[in-house]
């Protein structure tokens, strides 16, 4: 039972962390153009008031923000090292979000076409906090590409590799200048919802409703394989609790057994003195319940004991490259927790039916002679 506890625990926590990952990256729905230009960026969307306000008056939506999202090179001139890259351009609000969140090192200067670089791209381009790189972008393919000087603000870290090597963050009016566009113009609409768990649901809803020219995207939409993945955590938890559910079934059926066969003598004196096998069916199956309620308190203190060991102080650690995350998560999911040890109970109560009953076979002359 400890393991199965420790199987939900920890599954259930890495779900919940590399969900609160992405969302906190992405939010659980975009809102963008519906096509791609030539140069693969997206090109400015603006919500009308009245679709606008048909969104947020629902209460679906916890908060809103407008980003734009622009391709670009990352050039070190110093070291003639580039990167290709994506600039995200972050509203005040989810700007100051995103740097308590995942921020390392950050600089005390703001600087007009200041950056946000992760680690490993600064390491890749030989650059560090306070350094100046050169921001090469195209408005489009008619012009020239502009290059902007760009003061690297602050050093991220967020546990996706892939965010980290092909993403900068600036401020969106910094983007905008970029792209010579006016200042209510954007390419994204990045949406946190109240309840997550139906943002496919609304995501189908809101493209029926926004104009031909757009599109509505969830989460699992933008990363089906990393979400794939996840919902298999739900069959790994599953697949334990039945292996666990089999071997201890299998162990408490074989106890009774030599409970019965060491206390034949007795089953057979209370036949003799007129006790009915339905009595002593029942003797020996509360019996045989309240070993397996005994090994469930146990297990579940166990489990239970060692996931909060582990959610309060982070003991074991993992590879954020494969997991997204550095420290394995905890989540207490008691529903899950509760189905398990129901599950338990309901099995084995109906299984050790079948060993007990070999005690109406028993004839009570000979069960008292035996030895």
């Amino acid at each position: 039972m400890a393991l199965v506890i420790l199987s939900i625990t920890s599954g259930k926590g890495l779900q919940h962390a590399i969900n609160d990952q992405f969302r906190s990256l992405e939010g659980d729905i975009n809102i963008n153009e519906y096509s791609m230009r030539r140069t693969g960026e997206s090109g400015a969307i603006l919500l009308s008031d009245s679709l606008e306000t048909a969104i947020l008056s629902e209460g679906l939506v916890a908060q809103m923000h407008a980003e734009i999202r622009k391709a670009s090179l990352l050039v070190n001139p110093s070291q003639d090292v580039f990167e290709g890259i994506e600039i995200i351009g972050y509203d005040s609000l989810k700007m100051n979000s995103f740097l308590t969140d995942f921020s390392l090192k950050e600089s005390s200067n703001k600087e007009r076409y200041g950056i946000h670089v992760s680690r490993s791209l600064l390491k890749n381009l030989a650059l560090s906090v306070g350094d100046t790189a050169v921001l090469v972008s195209i408005r489009d393919q008619q012009s020239a590409p502009r290059l902007r000087d760009a003061v690297v603000l602050s050093a991220f870290e967020t546990g996706l590799d892939e965010f980290n090597l092909n993403h900068i963050i600036m401020d969106i009016e910094d983007v905008r200048r970029l792209n010579g566009w006016r200042n209510d113009s954007v390419t994204h609409y990045s949406i946190v919802l109240n309840d997550p768990e139906h943002r496919n649901t609304v995501a189908a809803y809101w493209n029926a409703i926004v104009p031909y020219n757009m599109q509505v995207q969830s989460l699992e939409y933008r990363h089906p394989a990393i979400f794939g993945w996840l919902e298999l955590f739900d069959t790994n938890i599953l697949l334990v609790l039945a292996i666990v559910l089999i071997v201890a079934v299998a162990n408490l059926c074989i106890a009774l057994l030599v409970l019965i066969v060491d206390r034949t003598r007795m089953i057979g004196t209370l036949k003799a003195l007129g006790a009915s096998d339905r009595l002593i069916l029942q003797v020996f199956m509360w019996l045989s319940m309240r070993i397996l309620v005994q090994g469930l308190v146990w297990g579940n203190l166990i489990g239970l004991g060692a996931s909060f060991v582990q959610w309060q102080f982070g003991l074991i650690e993992l590879d954020p490259s494969t997991y997204y995350i550095s420290v394995a998560p905890i989540t207490f999911d008691f529903v899950w927790i509760l189905c398990a040890n129901a599950a338990f109970l309901a099995v084995a109560f109906v299984v050790l039916r079948f060993p007990v009953r070999w005690i109406s076979k028993l004839d009570p002359i000979k069960s008292i002679r035996f030895s």
